[in-house]
């Protein structure tokens, strides 16, 4: 089921301009007949999909889809049962011995692996005793080894894009859900990640504060370049952002294409069920 590889256009031309010229270059990250059971339970049942450099890849679908399980594949927090993830051409979950065969991956390729790849949760996950400003530069000082001046430095200048620049000194508590999850933004891109996970980010918000959360998504998306899994049941946000939406159901992908094609005309019956409850 690689269907991703294709109908990578859009029928907006700046979209189709920008699509196009990620089609040029291989998935940074691949999916190829990836399971995941827990007991008898089996969440995910052959998946196939890809993430190209740059791409802003929309996963939607039904509560128990598999949608969350793929983004902590990525993020190294649950392993697949079986199939392949790579991640730059690299397998994710596996490493070559020294006679050249593939074998589980050991904790320092997870750790190497892992700085490739940013999540933004759905319940912010911050340290309650840090200051916003150090809950940004904490991974920077720590994993990527970096100076305090430089990590301050990053830090302040994407609390500035996300808006918080006038929090720095504030700790968790004293913030609207709103405004801790731009932290949480923050933090994951201040490591520069080359993709970035986003496990329905507002799902934990009080309903007037989702918007202000999404249009700093929206914005980031628009600036960076760096590639992105949006799983997510806002679907205006879905349709305004993606270059490519998948709609999984039952751990399968049920149906995907571009956006103004899937959820102006779902081929499937699931998915016009699905979409009749949002739209």
């Amino acid at each position: 089921m690689n269907g991703v590889l294709n109908e990578r256009d859009s029928a907006d031309p700046e979209k189709e301009a920008v699509s196009t010229t990620k089609q040029t270059k291989e998935p940074f990250v691949r999916y190829e007949n990836v399971t995941k059971s827990y007991g008898d339970l089996e969440v995910i049942r052959g998946m196939d999909l890809t993430i190209h450099p740059g791409e802003k890849l929309a996963l939607i679908g039904p509560s128990g889809s598999g949608k969350t399980t793929l983004g902590r594949m990525l993020m190294t927090l649950e392993e697949p049962t079986s199939g392949m993830i790579t991640i730059d051409g690299e397998p994710l979950w596996k490493m070559k011995n020294k006679k050249g065969m593939l074998v589980r991956a050991d904790e320092k390729h997870l750790h190497r692996m892992r700085e490739k790849v940013g999540m933004i949760f759905q319940h912010f996950n911050l340290f309650p005793h840090l200051t916003v400003l150090r809950n940004v530069t904490l991974a920077p000082t720590s994993v990527l080894k970096m100076s305090k001046e430089e990590a301050n430095e990053r830090a302040v200048d994407m609390l500035r894009k996300v808006g918080l620049s006038d929090k720095l000194d504030v700790y968790p508590a004293q913030l609207s859900g709103g405004q801790k999850q731009r932290v949480a933004i923050a933090r994951a891109l201040v490591m520069q990640p080359k993709v970035v996970v986003f496990d329905e980010v507002t799902s934990a918000l009080d309903p007037e504060l989702v918007g202000e959360v999404l249009e700093v998504i929206k914005e980031i998306a628009v600036e960076s370049e760096t590639a992105m899994l949006l799983i997510t049941h806002e679907m205006d946000f879905a349709r305004d952002i993606a270059d490519h939406v998948i709609f999984a159901a039952d751990g399968l992908i049920v149906e995907q294409g571009k956006p103004q094609q899937l959820f102006d005309q779902p081929k499937s019956e699931r998915l016009q069920a699905f979409l009749s409850r949002f739209l």
